[in-house]
């Protein structure tokens, strides 16, 4: 038995046999003879044509277990299916280069993998995921007996990938996919949104994947604690089965609470719990878990699955039906945080790391389109509702909020002079992930209603450690005394303005990390649904006082060993 670990994208324990796809022979085909050409383009049209019927039949299939704009998911994959150039593109390699469908659907995607992989959005990356999705299905179907010679198993199994993609998880078979564990792939792509929405157990980042299992082995996928046990011991799998029952059980039980459910430390202190999400599905699971609203709405998906910017009507139709879902609790919508590229802003040449680009506020005070749409279609959706607000990604200084309240006011002005209803009073927040605005925090909240403060790329920033990539996570998830000491100081600044911090992110929801923010004064957060259960326990099992201790404590470590000693002391089970 041997245990190794990943990166949880969709919590829950799955038991089941493997079955690994997506592990190609990688060699290349001998160049095809010319009589050749008519044959193969005829195949790769054959292909085409299958991976569209898939689609469809996977989008129609699944239309009552997604909400509508992860299903939008799949329209973006059609959208490629049909792009002419796109198909156009892989024809000329057949047909001038001699290439079979396979190389030559392979090699054209690579080319777009690697554009969209330069310009390092967030946007883009999902684009990019989409055409992954897409290629792979396509060569799925140009010649299934490349993948691992074996049929799929005739009962649930556990689907092991060289990366997690939407190819694999549908199937038209998926409600036999157990788990999914998989070498690539974050939390932001749109396999993972999905399999989180299916509550299909989920982990990524865990090398040589086809070496360290065999088609038809038998693992334990526990993607709660992040990890995954192979060949276990006969006890290991027997409560390994009964703990994945439970888990199914418990997502089986829908839960419509009245109201507010109050969540408290274990002395009364009322903590406030709020839904991050990014689609209709996830923001249904905020009422199904009693959380008090939503925290944060990413507005990214409607954008990228529209392939396009949408039109203002479509964005107050999907903003209102969410607002409409949330019953009068409150809801935040996150402005694209995107870099100014991918809002196709003409600049003098490209940047050359668009992450500390003009991404976020300062792209869409680049494309004031873009922005004064959103902006209106907000203000639109909001119209007779309470509690809403408008959250600003990205900023970096208090002259970023300014600009943002003033762009508020203007289109409010404008949609009232044009006699348009819309809210009169909505809220406007900073993101605070740029370490500049977290220590500048004091006067940024004086032109600010409260903040939210994302804690993983605040994290990433201050330690210069991207969190999707496997090679630098040691540092990413090292618990530097820095990240603590500026969560703290934070939160010290807004207490003496009286202003709310809304701590957001997945490190939020991290167990062993919950008793620190209570300590040094978080009240409100705002976590992914399927991750409150979890810091619920550990608010059940401590006082602020307790917290307060185990704050000043961390604080005063010097050193990350000394900040980790505290941790793994901390009873959170």
């Amino acid at each position: 038995m041997s245990v190794v670990r990943g990166e949880s994208v969709a919590p829950g324990i799955a038991v089941g046999q493997v079955h690994l796809r997506g592990f190609e022979n990688q060699g290349a085909a001998p160049r095809i003879a010319a009589d050749e050409v008519e044959t193969e383009l005829n195949r790769l049209h054959e292909a085409f044509e299958k991976s569209r019927l898939q689609t469809e039949e996977i989008k129609q299939k699944q239309a009552d277990n997604l909400g509508e704009a992860e299903l939008r998911i799949f329209d973006a994959h059609l959208a490629f299916l049909g792009d002419a150039m796109f198909v156009t593109e892989i024809e000329s390699q057949v047909i001038q280069e001699r290439l079979t469908s396979r190389e030559a659907v392979q090699l054209v995607f690579a080319k777009y993998d690697r554009i969209f992989t330069l310009v390092e959005s967030e946007l883009l990356r999902r684009r990019a995921s989409d055409l992954r999705d897409v290629a792979t299905r396509l060569l799925r179907n140009l010649e299934a007996s490349d993948v691992r010679g074996v049929d799929v198993p005739s009962g649930p199994y556990i689907l092991a990938a060289r990366k997690l993609t939407t190819a694999d998880m549908f199937n038209l078979d998926n409600e036999r996919v157990e788990g999914i564990v998989a070498e690539e792939g974050g939390m932001s792509s749109h396999a993972a949104i999905l399999a989180r929405g299916m509550g299909i157990p989920t982990l990524t980042g865990i090398p040589n994947l086809s070496k360290l299992l065999r088609d038809g082995d038998l693992v334990v996928l526990d993607a709660i604690e992040g990890e995954m046990v192979t060949s276990p011991s006969d006890t290991a799998l027997a409560e390994a089965t009964i703990s994945s029952q439970r888990w199914r059980e418990s997502q089986a039980e829908v839960v419509e609470p009245e109201g507010e459910t109050g969540h408290q430390t274990r002395d009364g202190t009322p903590i406030h719990t709020f839904g991050s999400c990014g689609s209709a599905g996830e923001a249904d699971l905020v009422n199904t878990f009693g959380m008090e609203g939503i925290g944060v709405f990413r507005t990214e998906l409607q954008f990228l699955a529209d392939d396009g910017v949408p039109s203002e009507d479509s964005l107050v139709e999907s903003y209102r039906a969410v607002i409409d879902g949330q019953k009068g609790k409150p809801v935040s919508f996150r402005l694209l945080d995107v870099s100014a590229a991918t809002l196709r802003v003409i600049v003098p040449q490209p940047e050359r790391n668009p992450s500390m680009g003009r991404r976020g506020v300062r792209g869409l005070l680049a494309n004031q389109e873009v922005l004064r749409k959103q902006l209106r279609a907000i203000l639109r959706a909001a119209v007779d509702a309470q509690n809403i607000s408008v959250l600003v990604p990205f900023v970096t200084a208090l002259s970023d909020m300014q600009r943002m309240k003033a762009a508020v006011l203007e289109e409010r002005v404008s949609l009232m002079k044009a006699k348009i209803p819309c809210a009169t009073n909505v809220a406007i927040a900073p993101i605070i992930e740029v370490p500049a605005a977290a220590i500048a925090i004091g006067a940024i909240l004086n032109e600010s209603d409260f903040a939210v403060v994302a804690i993983d790329d605040l994290q990433a920033h201050l330690l210069g450690a991207d969190r999707d990539n496997v090679a630098v996570r040691d540092y990413y998830e090292m618990v530097h005394p820095a990240v603590f000491e500026i969560l703290a100081r934070m939160c010290k600044e807004a207490d003496r303005r009286k202003k709310l911090l809304v701590l957001f992110g997945e490190s939020a929801a991290e167990p062993m990390r919950v008793p620190f923010y209570i300590g040094v004064g978080f009240r409100s957060f705002s976590v992914a649904p399927v991750r409150l259960r979890g810091m619920l326990k550990v608010l059940a099992r401590y006082s602020v006082d307790e917290c307060r201790r185990i704050a000043a404590r961390m604080l005063e470590a010097p050193r990350s060993l000394d900040v980790q000693k505290v941790l793994v002391n901390l009873d959170i089970e």
